[in-house]
């Protein structure tokens, strides 16, 4: 049995979580008629709403024991892509804690201002350089007490990192002057482009010139 879980070419890259729902609920449909011996019911609404109803199938039918293999399955079946295993993951571990919230839920307003407020507290007279984890990690805090959220997003490969990227490269645009760049994302060794399409933040840092911010 092969699975398709490709999220189709580069151009799709910045759909960040929807895109990642749609593939997973393709997955969960493909395994379910596989175990089941028939299709799942059609879906409705949008990316994550039909995610949430296949779940919700799932959670039932395992909750029965009536397809002791989906879970197994499933997880099986998601785990030779990093960011489908973990939203698939997080979501039958914690089916209700993990369509809290995500990314896509955070207004670009809110992400980039949080965005350069790190940059801002984490500045020094010098450029300094500063891990791209560590310093997403900060910008996500910022980002979960202006949304009042219980829970935090995670910062890794995984369904966020897509959008996340996005918003520190729209925030190195708009503090680029001439050959001066407020905050910079870099490869960590300082050589070679940092490629179009990462997939997590692993290897990766920002420079931070606080005269350019």
């Amino acid at each position: 049995m092969s699975y398709e879980t490709s999220r189709g070419d580069n151009g799709s890259f910045y759909d960040g979580c929807i895109r990642t729902y749609g593939a997973a609920t393709r997955l969960m449909g493909e395994v379910w008629e596989e175990v089941v011996g028939k299709p799942m019911e059609t879906l409705s609404g949008s990316p994550k709403t039909r995610f949430r109803e296949a779940l919700r199938y799932y959670e039932e039918a395992i909750r029965r024991g009536g397809a002791p293999s989906l879970d197994g399955m499933l997880r099986k079946a998601a785990a030779a892509d990093e960011v489908l295993r973990s939203l698939i993951d997080e979501s039958l571990d914690k089916p209700d804690a993990a369509l809290s919230q995500d990314v896509d839920d955070v207004p670009p307003t809110v992400f980039k201002d949080a965005i350069r407020e790190e940059a801002g507290e984490q500045a020094s007279d010098e450029p300094v350089d500063i891990d791209l984890d560590q310093f997403l990690r900060g910008a996500v805090a910022r980002v979960v007490r202006t949304m009042t959220w219980r829970r935090r997003l995670n910062v890794g490969e995984n369904r966020h990192f897509p959008r996340m990227i996005q918003w520190v490269r729209e925030i190195q645009v708009e503090t680029t002057w001439k050959d001066r760049v407020g905050l910079r994302l870099m490869n960590k060794s300082g050589a070679g482009r940092v490629a179009a399409y990462p997939r997590g933040p692993h290897g990766l840092k920002v420079r931070i010139d606080a005269n350019w911010l």
